[in-house]
């Protein structure tokens, strides 16, 4: 075989793989990400502005300025200085429903973890 076909199939099979990839599924102009939680109950609406948590069972509403995502193997993250969203695209269930979502979201709300499921 010569070198040509060696190293031109791998890189065929890499183009391939790269057009085939999905897009990140997160706030759009027109929409928001919402995820919610159970036990505790918790909602989180990631806008093209803010971010906004909401815990019903406190006092807790944080209001952040949205920022870029970060684009990771497994989905998306967002950091900013009182949220951490971990976006992971894999079916999740809300154990208290038949709902099947995209995702499984895990949040740091001021350094206090949730974990739910979420989509648009």
């Amino acid at each position: 075989m010569n070198h040509f076909l060696r190293t031109a199939a791998p890189l065929t099979l890499l183009a391939s793989l790269a057009a085939c990839q999905t897009l990140p599924i997160g706030p759009t102009p027109t929409g928001t990400y919402r995820a919610t939680g159970t036990e505790p109950f918790w909602g989180l609406n990631i806008g093209p502005r803010d971010m906004v948590f909401e815990d019903p069972n406190g006092p807790t509403r944080i209001v952040q300025p949205t920022p870029r995502p970060i684009i990771g193997i497994a989905g998306e993250i967002y950091q900013t200085q009182r949220l951490n969203v971990n976006i992971v695209h894999s079916r999740c269930s809300d154990g208290m429903s038949d709902r099947v979502y995209p995702d499984t979201v895990q949040v740091t709300a001021d350094g206090r973890r949730f974990t739910g499921c979420g989509g648009l």
